[in-house]
């Protein structure tokens, strides 16, 4: 536990996009930005790598979740490339572009709990 808080915690706030250790306050000040600091703990938030982690793992999640289907249910057969593709394509950048915020959020969270500092 880090700061009375279990790394399950810390992933729930993360996904909440709040800060990882008061639960508070935003961790973010737009759309995928973490703020300098909290600011009402003050946890340097800003010092937690978060940079390409949490985008590998939402294109990971998210291609599974469209793609399997799309084979398991034989939408590759059924439907023509004209259809298929637009489809396909529009929902994955959709799908991507809400999660990735919680995705980051988590990661966040994971980095913190574990104390994953950027080298200055």
């Amino acid at each position: 536990m880090r700061d009375g808080v279990g790394i399950g915690k810390a992933l729930l706030r993360g996904l909440q996009r709040k800060c990882p250790c008061c639960g508070k306050a935003s961790a973010f000040r737009g759309y995928l930005k973490v703020v300098d600091a909290c600011p009402v703990c003050q946890t340097p938030l800003s010092l937690y790598p978060t940079d390409d982690g949490p985008a590998y793992i939402t294109m990971i999640l998210i291609g599974h979740l469209v793609i399997a289907p799309a084979f398991m249910f034989g939408f590759f057969y059924a439907y023509p490339v004209q259809v298929l593709v637009p489809v396909l394509v529009g929902s994955i950048g959709l799908l991507t572009l809400l999660a990735l915020p919680f995705i980051k959020g988590a990661f966040l969270g994971l980095m913190w709990y574990l104390g994953l500092k950027q080298a200055r």
